[in-house]
């Protein structure tokens, strides 16, 4: 299956996303999960400042130059970079909410989650402008523990399923997590050698499609994301 068909294949689901926005030197992320009897399919679009990109590929040693170049075609015609590139040193959000637009319009948007810090003005345009529910989800052990551990199954049992996009591949690879003193888990950006972001958008969605659905993971001891690749 290519990754056009891939995308086809969803097309008319439900699904709920994970918004993760940049400082200046990380990636922005939206990625969805799409819930099914097997699993869940999941997709990303990742964004970068377009200002020293080719800097920012030679920092992090990964083709931020030629992510933005690759991608696919998806049936309606419409080009779906690996990563978008927006003009000036951060990330447009405007760019981000028009992609979310594009998606409630292609799927069943059902929530959105997103990290509190730095999302006022994007949040408070999708909700009130575009219509989007929208869930804050706190950056601590509390809430990112339960869904940790169900990414950590899914990956594990392979009920976790993705197009095999490239910058998704690459932050898998570098995940690196916190446990607290009573057992719980958090990726971390603090931990981890290179960047995350979409997986910490992941983490968010995958939350908010096991409180919709009234999934409880298992608990597990081991938390090995770092060394497997979906």
């Amino acid at each position: 299956m290519t990754r056009a068909e891939y995308r086809h294949a969803l097309k008319g689901r439900s699904c709920y996303l994970g918004l993760d926005l940049s400082s200046t030197k990380d990636l922005t992320a939206v990625v969805g999960v799409f819930p099914d009897d097997d699993g869940f399919d999941v997709l990303v679009q990742p964004f970068v400042p377009k200002e020293n990109i080719l800097e920012r590929s030679r920092r992090d040693r990964v083709p931020y130059d030629q992510w933005q170049h690759t991608g696919y075609y998806t049936s309606g015609g419409l080009w779906v970079p690996d990563l978008i590139a927006t003009p000036g040193n951060v990330v447009d959000y405007e760019a981000v909410r028009q992609t979310v637009k594009d998606w409630g319009a292609e799927f069943q948007v059902k929530e959105i989650a997103f990290d509190p810090w730095n999302a006022t003005d994007l949040v408070t345009r999708l909700q009130e402008q575009d219509g989007f529910p929208c869930v804050a989800m706190r950056q601590g052990f509390s809430s990112l523990s339960a869904p940790t551990k169900s990414l950590e199954k899914a990956i594990l049992s392979k009920t976790l399923r993705h197009d095999g996009h490239p910058v998704l591949r690459w932050n898998i690879s570098n995940v690196s997590v916190e446990t607290d003193p009573t057992g719980n888990l958090k990726i971390s950006k603090k931990v981890s050698t290179e960047r995350i972001d979409c997986v910490a958008a992941l983490v968010m969605a995958v939350s908010r499609m096991d409180a919709n659905l009234g999934l409880k993971g298992k608990e597990y001891q081991l938390l090995i994301l770092g060394a497997t690749r979906a």
